[in-house]
């Protein structure tokens, strides 16, 4: 992912760590501050197209924290731009020190300032003429509930007609564990100071954060990369579409990779579909499909454009285990190979799924029933001699680390980043916000993108699919992995637009590859 520019997703802890590095290079606290409220300013004016011939009433209300101090300075440089600025304190005077000294400097200018004082009769004219309300309460260290006082608060906000900018973090959410207990302030834009925290991507809370714009301070990608802990990010479409791997003006489907799919079995042909629909779609230059040979009738009418290589299958319609050699014969042919899309679990699969990690030589996906196989000997993973990549959902993963499915959900990135750095393999965490690590990488990558409509049976055989597509294509795992995920959400969204999320079908995105696959080349 090199060259690739990362918007990095950091806990409070770990921006007051890059904070702290940034001190060290030479810039102050108050420096950083000032250089927080110019830069939201500037987003603000730039966003609500603000001169001295368009001013706007603005509304900046402020806490009495270092976000406040933030406020402070968005205030002072709004009446700069000619606006009509009303500070009002949310919670009294301010009392962190940088928040302090620029709060006195509002007070120099002449700006207008209230105070809320739980008193709704105070409020409600500012509300009522204001056009912009920045909402600069608490930051990125709050946590709980807003107090009786400020929950009226937030509610006579989120009833006004005037949009919303929260500075960093909409007060009421916690930023770190992207949960929100009771009342929040409901922004229509966040502005990220630095870099993106967990609440704006993590969802369902992060659609409280509405648009997000990240303000540059002066903490450079260093300050952040030089902290005690590994970091996460996410990526946007020019950052995925710069790490594709492209079509050449001169070449042929050998330039482009063998991808090997070990997929389906009689009760599940619809999962090979989707696993070598994937594949095809996003530009592997050959794609063979090995499937259980009694399912040959249902399966092979679908496939017209991959190589067919029905295998000996067992009583249960499923491969029998003899279907190795042939396998692992197909397997010399291939540049990369996925396993486990509707394979069944039983005795047959589970011992084809463990010696083809010990015996392939090839980059390898195992996904759905594969990894349902490893769980009964998971330390084979040891032994594989190419890389591999894992697919797991929260029920499979809990199989495999033991760990339950509460666990999992509360803590995914760090139960990713563990198992993938135990077992030396990239790890795709599939959820809400699916989590791709491999423990080696510098970051763990948290996707943004997807919906709903893809909770239904055959999503994750299209995205194993997509990401063995882009490994045969000569992609690294990580990078493979993280491209597949990003668009398969993406595309879903898409889809999403034009269908509903309630009908939206696997075979939906899969059709729509080619028409959104235009708007990467």
């Amino acid at each position: 992912m090199t060259g690739v520019r990362k918007m990095f997703v950091v806990t409070s802890k770990q921006m007051y760590a890059a904070e702290c590095n940034a001190v060290k290079r030479g810039i102050s606290f108050p420096q950083l501050m000032e250089n927080a409220g110019q830069a939201c300013a500037k987003i603000i004016k730039k966003h609500f197209c603000i001169s001295k011939e368009n001013p706007r009433n603005v509304l900046i209300i402020c806490g009495k924290g270092k976000n406040g101090g933030d406020g402070f300075v968005i205030a002072r440089k709004m009446w700069e731009y000619g606006c009509d600025v009303t500070v009002m304190l949310a919670c009294g005077e301010p009392k962190a020190r940088d928040a302090v000294d620029m709060f006195s400097l509002v007070e120099s200018a002449g700006i207008n300032i209230v105070r809320y004082n739980n008193n709704l009769t105070v409020l409600k004219p500012h509300l009522e003429k204001a056009e912009i309300i920045v909402e600069a309460v608490f930051g990125t260290g709050f946590t709980g509930s807003l107090d009786h006082s400020l929950s009226v608060l937030a509610q006579a906000v989120n009833a006004a007609k005037a949009p919303v900018v929260a500075i960093d973090v909409p007060a009421g959410a916690d930023c770190d564990s992207a949960t929100v207990q009771g009342t929040v302030f409901k922004a229509d834009m966040t502005i990220a100071i630095s870099a993106y925290k967990p609440i704006h991507i993590m969802k369902p809370c992060s659609k409280y954060c509405g648009k997000l714009v990240v303000a540059d301070i002066g903490i450079t990608t260093d300050d952040i990369k030089n902290i005690d802990s590994v970091t996460c990010f996410t990526l946007g479409t020019q950052e995925v579409k710069s790490m594709l791997p492209k079509r050449k003006p001169v070449s042929n489907k050998g330039t482009y990779g063998h991808a090997l799919c070990v997929c389906g079995s009689m009760r599940m042909t619809g999962a090979a579909y989707l696993a070598v629909g994937g594949a095809l779609r996003c530009g592997a230059g050959l794609v063979t499909a090995a499937f259980p040979q009694s399912a040959y009738p249902a399966i092979a009418p679908k496939l017209i454009e991959p190589l067919l290589l029905p295998l000996e299958s067992n009583f249960e319609g499923t491969f029998a285990f003899s279907a190795m050699a042939g396998v692992i014969e197909a397997s010399s042919r291939a540049t990369a190979v996925l396993a486990g899309c509707g394979l069944g679990f039983n005795k047959d699969t589970t011992l084809l799924v463990t010696n083809l990690i010990k015996e392939i030589k090839k980059p390898m996906i195992i996904d759905a029933d594969g990894i349902n196989a490893l769980s009964t000997n998971i330390d084979i993973l040891k032994e594989a001699e190419a890389p591999i990549i894992i697919t797991p959902h929260p029920g499979e993963m809990s199989r495999l680390c033991g760990k339950s499915i509460p666990e999992i959900l509360a803590n995914p990135i760090s139960i990713a980043y563990d198992f993938a750095k135990k077992y030396g393999i990239t790890v795709v965490l599939k959820g809400a916000n699916t989590v791709v690590c491999d423990g080696k990488t510098d970051g763990i990558y948290v996707n943004a993108t997807g919906n709903s409509g893809l909770a239904r049976g055959g999503s994750g055989d299209l995205l194993a699919g997509m990401a063995v597509s882009f490994l045969a294509q000569g992609m690294k795992p990580f990078d493979a992995a993280v491209c597949a995920v990003y668009l398969h959400g993406l595309f879903a969204d898409e889809v999403a637009k034009n269908t509903s999320m309630r009908g939206m079908l696997p075979s939906d995105v899969l059709n729509y590859l080619p028409e959104l696959f235009s708007k990467f080349e």
